[in-house]
């Protein structure tokens, strides 16, 4: 348990020295915005059990980027401490990807990012709420349907799928009203748990 809070304290320096790339930074620039899932986790491993290989998405997307765009990686704060040693320096090797600062808000990165990029995270779903074009490599996302979301089943599509989504045609009216739909109906079938707390699993209200 030590252990682990050391390399907490010592993969946060790692990451600070790395990550100094600001999404204020970024403003003028095309870029499609990857936020790391943390590892391992049920919603990763369990929904997409074809693809959960995070470092060669960066690869295969840093490869297929169009020319002049960049691709930015924000790391998840729970997953600091969790990652192999060599993991940071690794995503720094590609010269068209830069790592984000961890602080930064998601949703913010996905409302200035011109493509999402995700597996099954929740950023993809914000990102095809607000009718912004996204890039999933899971294959069960529940909102992979939507025709501005493009799931990735053969990797040989991923550029021409990266290039319609930089080609600056979405969102539009007609991806923010499927968007607004699908929001609508999630809502329809949802509930409210009011007072439930994972860490209070015995105070639930009666009302839910």
């Amino acid at each position: 348990n030590l252990a682990y809070f050391y390399r907490i304290w010592s993969d946060g320096r790692r990451l600070r020295r790395m990550a100094r790339t600001r999404l204020s930074g970024l403003a003028g620039r095309r870029f499609a915005f990857y936020p790391l899932h943390l590892e391992p986790e049920t919603s990763l491993q369990g929904l997409s059990p074809e693809y959960f290989y995070q470092l060669s998405l960066i690869a295969a997307v840093s490869r297929d980027l169009p020319s002049g765009c960049i691709l930015a990686v924000k790391e998840h704060i729970s997953a600091i401490g969790r990652r192999p040693a060599d993991f940071y320096r690794q995503i720094a090797e590609f010269k068209n990807v830069v790592l984000l600062d961890p602080t930064e808000l998601g949703l913010d990165c996905v409302r200035e990012a011109a493509v999402t990029v995700t597996i099954c995270g929740t950023a993809g779903f914000e990102a095809a709420l607000i009718g912004k074009p996204v890039i999933a490599f899971g294959r069960h996302n529940v909102y992979g349907f939507l025709p501005h979301v493009r799931v990735v089943t053969d990797e040989s599509r991923l550029a021409g799928y990266l290039r319609a989504g930089f080609d600056g045609s979405m969102p539009n009216e007609r991806t923010r009203s499927d968007g607004a739909r699908y929001l609508a109906a999630v809502k329809a079938c949802s509930f409210d748990l009011r007072g439930y707390s994972y860490r209070t699993l015995t105070e639930f209200e009666p009302q839910a």
